[in-house]
C-alpha cells in the first residue's frame, strides 16, 4: 500500500529531478510474491512520495533515495507474504471498512501536501481518480493489517520483561515528545445546492448536445473532469462488474449500446454515461463527469454551523456527543472523535498540530481552517516529554518492550513464510 505522508513544499524542479531518477522504474515488475506482483510504477510512486515527504532533492540525495527504494520494496514485499497467507485463512475485510479507510487517508495525504491541488500536481493524478486506484490496496492493507493482528494477538510483555529492557537500552532510549490526549470534529467544506445545480446545470446541457448529434468523445475531452478517461474521449475501457463505483455501474448495466443515460450522482460528482459494448460481465463505457465545486458561500455556511457547534460545548461529554452527531470523520466519529495521543511533530494534519501546545486542556477550541474542511478540537490531557524513565513512562517504555518483542515474533514469522512461498526480487538481481 502507499502508505505515507507528504511534506508541504517540494519544488517543480525537484521533481522533474526525481522523475528522471525514477524513469527507469515505471514499467515492469520489482518483485514477485506467490500469486502477487509488485510493479516497479507502484514501487516508484511510494519512493516519489517519501521523498517528498522528507524533503529530499534527487540532484544531492540520490543514495538515499536508492535506499529508500530498498526499504519500501522489502516493507511491500513483507506486506505481499502476509497478504498470500491471510488469504488462504479467508481474512476478509468489508468494503464500508476499506471507504473509510480510504478517504481518511485521501484527507490525511491532502493536509500533508497542503490542499488537493498540490497533492494532485505531485502525483499528476486527480483526487477522484487516486480513491479509485488507492481502494484495491487499501483493502489488501487492511487485510495484512487484521492478520497481523491475529498474529500478535497474544503477544504481550510482563512488568518483569519491561524492566529487563529498560535497563539493557536506557542509555540509548530516545527523548520522549509530548503527547496531547484529543478529540476532534471535523466538518468537511462541501458543494452546497447552488454549487450542485452549476454542476448539473451544465452536465444537462452537455448531454443535450449529445442527443441533438454532438460527438460525446469530442465533449468529454473538453469538459469532463475525470483526467483519466478525458484525454481518451470519456472512454474508461473495458471492466469487470464490480470495478466502477455501484451507483455508475447500476446505471451503466443497464444500457443499450450507444444510449446515453440520465445525469447519474456518484460520491465524485455527477456523470453523464454512454455504454460502447457490454460482453457478458465486461462492459465499455464512456463519461462526462462534472464535479461540484465548493464556493466561499459554501464554506463560510460550513464554518458558521462549526462556530455554532463549538460556542454550544462546555464540557467533555458534550464535545463527544456533539462529534457523533456532526463529526465528517467517519474512522472517530463513532468513538466522540478521539485521536488518543497525538504527537505535533508528526501529526498529518499540521494546522491542528499547531494548535496542540497553545490550546487550552478541557475546552472546545475555535474552529480550526484545514484545505479540506474545519476542525474542532479538544485536548483532554497533556503528557510531558523528556528522557523517558520508569516512573514517568511507564507506557512508552511498555510500548518499546512490545514492539520489539513483537517484530521478533514477525521476523520468526518473515522466516518460515518465506520458506514456503516463492519470492523474487529483480531489483536486487540487477
Amino acid at each position: 500500500m502507499r502508505k505515507f505522508f507528504m511534506a508541504a513544499t517540494f519544488s517543480v524542479f525537484s521533481l522533474s529531478s526525481f522523475f528522471l531518477f525514477a524513469q527507469n522504474l515505471i514499467d515492469g515488475v520489482a518483485a514477485i510474491v506467490g500469486e502477487h506482483v509488485i510493479l516497479k510504477s507502484d514501487l516508484a510512486q511510494i519512493v516519489q512520495m517519501t521523498a517528498v515527504e522528507q524533503r529530499l532533492d534527487p540532484r544531492f540525495d540520490a543514495d538515499k533515495l536508492e535506499q529508500i527504494q530498498s526499504q519500501v520494496l522489502e516493507s511491500l514485499i513483507n506486506q505481499k507474504l502476509i497478504l498470500e497467507v491471510a488469504e488462504v485463512e479467508s481474512i476478509e475485510v468489508e468494503d464500508r471498512e476499506v471507504d473509510q479507510a480510504v478517504e481518511q487517508y485521501i484527507a490525511q495525504s491532502v493536509g500533508q501536501a497542503g490542499s488537493e491541488e498540490r497533492l494532485e500536481s505531485i502525483l499528476g493524478k486527480r483526487v477522484s481518480e487516486l480513491r479509485r486506484e488507492w481502494w484495491p490496496d487499501m483493502k489488501e492493507q487492511l487485510v495484512a493489517e487484521r492478520y497481523q493482528g491475529q498474529l500478535f494477538g497474544g503477544v504481550v510483555v510482563t512488568r518483569d520483561e519491561i524492566f529487563v529492557f529498560y535497563n539493557n537500552y536506557k542509555d540509548s532510549l530516545r527523548a520522549v515528545p509530548t503527547v496531547y490526549s484529543s478529540s476532534h470534529i471535523f466538518f468537511k467544506a462541501r458543494p452546497g445546492g447552488k454549487s450542485q445545480n452549476v454542476a448539473r446545470s451544465l452536465l444537462d446541457s452537455l448531454r443535450g448536445e449529445i442527443l441533438a448529434g454532438s460527438d460525446f468523445a469530442r465533449l468529454a475531452s473538453l469538459y469532463s473532469e475525470d483526467p483519466g478517461s478525458a484525454k481518451r474521449g470519456g472512454e474508461l475501457g473495458f471492466v469487470n462488474r464490480g470495478t466502477l463505483v455501484s451507483a455508475f455501474e447500476q446505471i451503466a448495466y443497464t444500457l443499450g449500446p450507444g444510449e446515453v443515460s440520465d445525469i447519474v450522482e456518484t460520491e465524485f460528482g455527477y456523470h453523464i454515461i454512454e455504454a460502447m459494448e457490454i460482453l457478458g460481465d465486461k462492459i465499455n463505457a464512456r463519461h462526462i463527469l462534472i464535479t461540484p465545486k465548493v464556493s466561499t458561500a459554501d464554506e463560510d455556511s460550513i464554518y458558521a454551523l462549526a462556530l455554532s457547534v463549538g460556542d454550544s460545548i462546555s464540557s467533555e461529554g458534550l464535545f463527544a456527543e456533539m462529534a457523533k452527531r456532526h463529526s465528517d470523520d467517519a474512522s472517530t466519529g463513532e468513538s466522540g472523535g478521539r485521536l488518543g495521543w497525538v504527537d505535533p511533530q508528526s501529526f498529518p494534519v499540521e494546522a491542528i498540530a499547531k494548535v496542540l501546545p497553545t490550546a487550552d486542556v478541557g475546552s472546545c477550541s475555535p474552529p480550526i481552517t484545514t484545505d479540506d474542511g474545519f476542525h474542532l478540537l479538544f485536548v483532554h490531557e497533556v503528557r510531558e516529554g523528556g528522557v523517558p524513565t520508569l516512573e514517568s513512562h511507564w507506557a512508552e517504555i511498555e510500548g518499546l518492550a512490545l514492539a520489539q518483542k513483537k517484530a521478533k515474533r514477525f521476523n520468526d514469522w518473515l522466516k518460515d513464510a518465506s520458506s514456503t512461498i516463492y519470492v523474487e526480487n529483480f531489483l536486487n538481481n540487477r
